[in-house]
């Protein structure tokens, strides 16, 4: 009995070893292959490494959509190299998901990786969102920003119902397809499929040819991917390291002025950030994340520091009645082509009563400053009180308020000599 307890005792002592042992080294290998791609100095390889949707059995719609990209490479080239500033935090998404690597191609047949890029459907992003679709998908939508531009939270949403998309349907072929097509429509085909007894797998489903080509389109790019030098395409190489840096902003700011202090050109500051639609960033009741290359976040962060001066040249101004828009660009010191850029109006169109535009801050607030002066003044004037401003002279005050130089010096008591701010009674009560 001593020697079964000896051992079970050393069994046991034995096997709690080798558990302390191979946890750490299970866990130090399942870091190895998280990061195992991360190591590749290209980011295509890592790409490459990613993929994970078969080719169908017969090509020849592949084939014949590789031979329109492979007869224009310079054309494939130009989407490639749009795809440089984004690609890096697309791919890295998608692998923290463990979702295929073809899905970072999907940008490619949806907006040649142009974030500006819209549709006639009103589709816009790197990813294409409709507007409604892009509200469900809680992307918001106003006159300050458009958020199916932005680059992290389109790709979060993106990802976020495609992820959904492949639960719903448990296919990647299928969720790409009801992604281009509505998961509502690919249900109905899913479902006829069934009733019918035949195959559902993504081949054999009726879907529309334009959604098969969709999905096709995908796996042809991820071909040439894979087989750049067999279809004579040159792929630049893009470094495996993040192209941007995220800078959150708690307060408004002209983004003229994030350009000059993150010392950017305006260019490159759209590019990164390009769901802002006008010259300034407003900030609600959440704070805006930026994107800035990675080099100059810190030189912003310490710019923005030191700044003492506004940060926001523009304001706010409501339409008076019978106002025009050449009326307004006057009074602001700007011009009318600027007012219409910034506020987005057409040339022919007509403001409306009550619109909000933006107008200069410093001259709006200039004018709002006078507006009140000449609002007191006449309130003074009512109650028979006028307060002198300068250049102001007995004579011209007299003329104004129909009276005489002499009547004046009667009612206050005084000379012609007068002072700024100084208060003339204009009639006896």
């Amino acid at each position: 009995m001593i020697f079964i307890r000896n051992n079970l005792f050393a069994l046991l002592i034995s096997l709690l070893f080798w558990t302390c042992t191979f946890i750490p080294f299970d866990a130090s290998a399942e870091r190895l292959v998280q990061n195992k791609n991360q190591y590749h100095a290209n980011l295509w390889d890592r790409i490459r490494s990613g993929f994970a949707l078969a080719l169908p059995p017969d090509s020849k719609a592949i084939r014949k959509i590789e031979a329109l990209y492979a007869q224009n490479p310079e054309a494939f080239n130009r989407i490639v190299a749009s795809s440089e500033r984004y690609l890096y935090y697309i791919v890295d998404e998608i692998e923290r998901r463990d979702m295929p690597m073809e899905i970072a191609l999907l940008p490619v047949i949806e907006s040649s990786y142009n974030p500006m890029n819209k549709s006639h459907r009103q589709a816009a992003g790197l990813w294409q969102f409709i507007p409604a679709t892009g509200k469900i998908l809680g992307l918001a939508q106003n006159v300050w920003h458009d958020d199916r531009r932005d680059i992290v939270a389109s790709t979060q949403a993106a990802l976020d119902y495609l992820q959904y998309l492949y639960k719903k349907f448990n296919n990647w072929k299928l969720a790409i397809a009801a992604y281009n097509l509505g998961e509502g429509a690919v249900s109905k085909i899913l479902a006829k499929s069934v009733h019918k007894g035949r195959a559902v797998n993504f081949y054999d489903l009726n879907l529309p040819t334009e959604v098969k080509n969709y999905v096709f389109r995908l796996l042809a790019v991820k071909d040439l991917i894979v087989n750049s030098k067999k279809y004579g395409i040159k792929l630049r190489p893009v470094p495996n390291r993040p192209y941007f840096d995220t800078v959150q902003i708690r307060e408004p700011i002209d983004i003229s002025l994030v350009t000059r202090l993150a010392n950017i050109s305006e260019a490159e500051f759209n590019a990164l950030n390009p769901a802002y639609n006008r010259y300034v960033i407003k900030v609600m009741s959440e704070p805006r994340t930026l994107l800035l290359p990675r080099d100059n976040k810190e030189i912003f962060l310490k710019n923005l520091e030191t700044y003492q001066d506004p940060k926001v040249s523009w304001q706010f101004y409501r339409v008076k009645k019978d106002e025009n828009i050449h009326e307004i660009a006057t009074r602001f010191g700007t011009t009318v082509k600027q007012l219409q850029a910034i506020n987005g109006i057409s040339r022919n169109k007509n403001l409306t009563l009550g619109q909000k535009i933006l107008v200069p801050q410093a001259i709006g607030e200039i004018y709002a400053e006078n507006t009140a002066h000449r609002k007191k003044q006449l309130q003074n004037y009512r109650s028979g009180v006028y307060i002198v401003r300068k250049g102001d002279t007995l004579s011209e005050i007299a003329k104004r308020h129909g009276t005489t130089v002499d009547q004046i010096k009667l009612w206050n008591d005084s000379d012609e000599n007068l002072s700024i701010g100084q208060k003339l009674q204009l009639s006896r009560s």
